[in-house]
């Protein structure tokens, strides 16, 4: 069997999307390939399908072969429902003694599933900031057990201590699973792992990387098994790459100062990188004290939900016809007074983070320029050249656009996330439109060490592509001499935006949304934004980089 479609099978077992005739095709294979049952195996153990707990039911290691893990038919819907340890060892006797597998049980599994088991706590949540659970029905406050499983979280970031001392510090979004005082998977996000003196021997796993801490502090970057980025502050790890091919990957001693890449189709040896100290958020201040609900203008649930979807004031934004000339230098001197937006992040003008924006257009180019009101102004330690897909992160302007002329508005498109979150399946027609190359997600922002204007690209719905600085684009950045904001402007071609051949033109409407994001006082994580241009018929609750139909109109004049 290909290993792709094998992987495949697995992943949709996983997501409770098999039929009866690919488990049967999955069912063959795990029973003809050990190879196979080591994939089901690392698979499902860091979905929270199987953890640390289930491989104590089955009373540690064994020598026999492990057919008594494969997957039952009856259980094929449920791995999308576990929820905590108990329900994972529930689900794990019930795979155990399915009658396919019963009569390879091992006497301890049999014995464990009868009896009851309780959570058992593995961390605590210890400090966290700008933080944003994944899930809004799940509280992740500071002093909160976590057992084994999945730790998502949309924004911000949360420290976890392990029982045995191990901190990690993770930076969303991000999704994280703990296998065990000594384990755990990183599927998504950033991860720095800080173990207490005298301490070694934490795995850290990615898709494309295996990682053995040798007592010390080294960070992960995981990009959703695209590739792994692992960097050495302090001690040493051995990285070993992970791959679907057939070649063997050898493992790499990298030390302190020294940073790697692991990609799923490289070659054997990783590609050494940059080492940034900025690159990862290592550690956390402690938490501010949260005033009694009530005492606050706006309730804390309310708070949350702005920070997470926006509270936007405008459906449409008006791009005007640019003057002959454009002098792209940070000031707004060519642009009319009046077109655009001017909001404000939680709706008062007395709010220090605010955005007016405006856009136009010519024969050549997108024109986009804002004047941000910002406390932290041009501070990013975002380098370009390291983490061009971690721009937003720093404070930065981020505007999604549609050029598709023949779609109009409202435009039709969505990623993967959107239709796997919600357990759908794409049609065919759907997914052809994922793949629009007319639709562009645009991230401006400044790095404050080079002093450099910076432009990143995804174009389609996929997002699966990046485009870093594309040739013909300018911009400017200038800082208000109060130091409580700053201008920024742009000139893209539309070669960038993949519509020279038939540009927008007066009397288009078309789709843009902005976002408008604000770091910390260090330039390094996002602390808050604010979404504007939104499509009034679209509910607040979809993020807009998952969703063009949420996008707001671009009314062409």
């Amino acid at each position: 069997m290909n290993l792709d479609y094998r992987d495949s099978l697995i992943e949709a077992w996983l997501n409770g999307t098999l039929d009866d005739a690919q488990f049967a095709e999955l069912e063959a294979e795990l029973l003809e390939s050990a190879a196979a049952r080591d994939a089901f195996w690392d698979r499902a153990a860091f979905h929270g399908v199987l953890s640390e707990a289930a491989r104590l039911a089955w009373g540690g290691e064994t020598e026999e072969e492990p057919t008594r893990w494969l997957p039952s038919r009856q259980q094929k819907n449920w791995a999308a429902a576990v929820l905590g340890a108990a329900v994972i060892m529930a689900a794990v006797a019930m795979l155990l003694l399915s009658p396919s597998n019963q009569a390879h049980a091992p006497a301890p599994a049999r014995l464990a599933a009868s009896v009851p088991a309780a959570t058992v706590p593995l961390a605590t949540i210890t400090r966290s900031q700008f933080l944003l659970a994944g899930d809004a029905a799940e509280s992740l406050a500071v002093g909160k057990a976590i057992g084994a499983g999945r730790v998502l979280i949309l924004d911000g970031a949360l420290e976890l201590t392990l029982k045995n001392g191990v901190v990690i510090t993770l930076e969303g979004p991000a999704d994280l699973d703990l296998g065990g005082e000594m384990e755990a998977f990183l599927h998504d996000g950033n991860a720095v792992v800080r173990m207490p003196e005298g301490t070694d021997g934490f795995r850290l796993k990615t898709a494309t990387a295996d990682v053995l801490d040798l007592g010390t502090e080294f960070a992960v970057k995981a990009s959703h098994g695209f590739f792994t980025d692992v960097q050495v502050y302090e001690g040493a790890v051995i990285a070993t790459g992970r791959s679907s091919g057939a070649a063997p990957r050898f493992p790499k001693r990298l030390e302190a100062g020294q940073s790697a890449r692991f990609s799923p189709h490289g070659p054997e040896e990783p590609e050494p990188i940059p080492y940034s100290e900025s690159r990862f958020v290592r550690r956390l201040p402690a938490d501010a004290g949260i005033p009694l609900p009530g005492t606050q203008h706006i309730p804390r649930d309310v708070v949350e939900e702005i920070r997470q979807w926006g509270r936007p004031q405008f459906d449409s934004i008006a791009v005007h016809r640019a003057p002959k000339t454009v002098t792209i230098d940070g000031r707004l001197d060519e642009w009319q007074e009046g077109p655009g937006f001017v909001s404000f992040r939680d709706g008062t003008p007395s709010c220090p983070e605010w955005a007016d924006g405006r856009m136009m257009y010519d024969d050549g180019h997108l024109y986009i320029a804002a004047h941000v009101g910002d406390p932290a102004p041009m501070r990013s330690v975002v380098d370009p050249a390291i983490n061009p897909g971690d721009g937003w992160r720093g404070g930065s302007v981020q505007v999604r656009v549609s050029t598709d002329r023949q779609m109009g508005w409202p435009a039709d498109g969505n990623t993967a996330a959107y239709f796997a979150q919600r357990h759908l399946e794409p049609t065919p027609e759907q997914k052809v439109a994922a793949r629009n190359l007319r639709f562009a997600h645009l991230t401006l922002w400044y790095h404050a060490a080079s002093q450099t204007p910076c432009l990143t690209i995804n174009h389609g719905m996929l997002l699966d592509t990046l485009e870093l600085n594309p040739s013909g684009f300018r911009a400017a950045f200038t800082r208000d001499a109060d130091g409580k904001g700053y201008v920024l402007e742009y000139a893209i071609p539309w070669t960038s935006l993949n519509c020279a051949d038939d540009p927008p033109r007066a009397g288009d409407m078309l789709a843009a949304v902005w976002q408008v994001n604000w770091s910390d006082a260090a330039g390094r994580m996002r602390r808050d934004h604010m979404v504007e241009i939104h499509n009034p018929h679209e509910p607040l609750q979809i993020n807009v980089w998952e969703r063009a139909a949420t996008w707001g109109r671009a009314e062409y004049w």
